[in-house]
């Protein structure tokens, strides 16, 4: 089964993956740069200096001041769109493969730009690696990749980072995790925000993370590291237990915010389609 129908896929050509700052890419595209080029759009003048090239003189300025002003244009580039997924165990089952198809949606739009689009898969180690690819054409390649990742191991996302190669130029990041892990996220957060890129974080919970459907003598095992813990499940049991996940949560939402991170909460009841065009067009994400 495709990670994404072709309806949807009809109604993300029409979308765009929006930045909240300009980029410093590596070659031309449609993005503003925060580079001076020679493309079409104009930007500022200055003053000039021996050696400019004549053809961008502006003329009409000259007649005005007496003065040889240089016109100055915005280049055009393009980005870097970093796709960063949590393979770590306990992302595994409808996290993973809801991470599969939000990542594969808003992928899609960056290729069918002129983005590039690069994949990691994450737990402690650098578990997956895809070069960045660009054009429409490498959608498919885009989704086997996505559809390749498997889950396992425990989650330590800074040390995985540390096999992660950099890209060159600015971009955006799009991390997807559950945030199931004792690390503080300001930690991780900081490593890919020093990396330059602007980054958007997806934290990806199923009803399960939230409110366990079990009750009586139970004996919980650690997805990641196998530890075992024995405990009774009653209703004030799973009211703490629901409170004590929202706190988190909220303790993530803080973090972001606090670093200029973008974030989103998703609940995996929720139908990729409504996420990814009403939810993530509210936050300006895509437009």
């Amino acid at each position: 089964m495709p990670l994404l129908s072709a309806k949807l896929l009809t109604r993300l050509s029409n979308l765009t993956l929006r930045s909240r700052r300009r980029a410093a890419g590596v070659r031309v595209g449609s993005r503003k740069s925060q580079r001076r080029g020679q493309s079409q759009e104009f930007a500022d003048h200055r003053p000039y200096v021996a050696g400019d090239d004549l053809r961008f003189l502006d003329w009409h300025l000259y007649g005005r001041l007496d003065t040889l002003w240089v016109k100055l244009f915005e280049e055009q580039e393009d980005r870097t769109v970093q796709v960063l997924i949590d393979s770590s165990a306990s992302m595994e089952g409808e996290k993973l493969e809801y991470a599969r198809k939000v990542a594969a949606a808003l992928g899609f739009v960056a290729l069918t730009g002129t983005d590039r689009v690069t994949v990691a898969a994450l737990s402690d180690k650098l578990d997956a690696y895809s070069p960045p690819r660009r054009g429409r054409s490498q959608a498919p390649a885009l989704f086997s990749t996505l559809e390749a990742i498997q889950p396992g191991g425990v989650t330590d996302l800074t040390k995985a980072l540390a096999g992660y190669p950099r890209q060159r130029g600015a971009g955006i990041g799009l991390l997807f995790t559950d945030f199931m892990y004792d690390e503080d996220p300001d930690t991780v957060l900081r490593r890919l925000v020093a990396r330059g890129m602007e980054l958007h974080v997806f934290q990806i919970l199923s009803p399960v993370d939230i409110r366990p459907a079990v009750e009586g003598d139970l004996t919980l095992i650690d997805a990641e590291t196998g530890e075992e813990m024995i405990v009774t499940v009653d209703d004030d049991v799973l009211d703490r237990f629901e409170k004590s996940v929202r706190a988190w949560c909220e303790v993530v939402a803080q973090s972001c915010s606090r670093l200029g991170v973008g974030y989103s909460r998703v609940v995996t009841n929720m139908p990729v389609e409504d996420f990814v065009m009403r939810e993530l067009r509210e936050t300006g994400l895509v437009t």
